[in-house]
């Protein structure tokens, strides 16, 4: 890992220390609800979520019946999802690379994984059991020179068929003052184009001058020689 992407990881250690979460919401991600019925995900698909934090949309996503894997760097955030649900913290279950903490399905919501680590570290072969995915927050939570390797990352974990939910988003200042990260359309296409179909579903501002834009993703089968 280079120092630049260690100070990048640090910076975000700070912020949960600190408490400068302004970007959590306890609530579904209105986009999420809104589109996810727009992608071809089957019932009981496992969905994955990249720098998950202690979002609202991993328990919005189990209650429609969703086994979710997410990923996050920073273990406070995972344990805050637990605290936040009544549930006490599992056993960290050590697996290359990430502790994983495991809420079993219950009667009201599928079963939940949490992987506290580097989601650039994930290996390869869990793409098997990957079946769709939701971005909420982590393209716009890394800097440009990071968003490439991004979505290189998520096209390697991804098989051929395999959609997913991505938010963009943009502001009425073009002053990129993130994270969250400005991503305008153009690096959205520029970015994801080579190995996904990319549909554009809608936008929302916001009162902070603030775009949302949603975006289904589905994985290309790779050109045969």
């Amino acid at each position: 890992m280079s120092s630049a992407s260690g100070r990048d990881n640090e910076q975000w250690f700070e912020r949960w220390r600190e408490g400068r979460i302004g970007f959590h919401s306890d609530s579904v991600q209105p986009m999420l609800a809104r589109y996810w019925s727009c992608l071809q995900a089957p019932p009981g698909a496992r969905v994955l979520l990249p720098l998950c934090g202690k979002s609202g949309d991993i328990h919005w996503l189990a209650q429609c019946g969703h086994p979710v894997l997410g990923i996050e760097l920073v273990e406070e955030a995972v344990r805050g999802w637990f605290t936040a649900q009544g549930e006490m913290l599992p056993r960290a279950l050590s697996r290359t690379n990430f502790n994983r903490f495991e809420s079993p399905e219950r009667s009201d919501r599928a079963a939940v994984s949490l992987d506290v680590g580097n989601f650039f570290h994930l290996e390869t072969g869990l793409s098997d059991s990957i079946d769709a995915f939701h971005d909420r927050a982590a393209l716009i939570a890394l800097p440009e020179a990071a968003r490439q390797r991004y979505a290189l990352k998520l096209a390697e974990l991804c098989r051929p068929g395999v959609e997913g939910l991505l938010i963009s988003v943009v502001r009425d200042e073009r002053r990129d003052q993130g994270p969250p990260y400005v991503v305008t359309d153009e690096e959205v296409e520029r970015l994801f184009a080579p190995n996904f179909e990319l549909e554009r579903l809608g936008e929302q501002p916001d009162e902070r001058g603030m775009t949302d834009i949603a975006w289904r993703l589905r994985r290309k089968a790779p050109l045969s020689c």
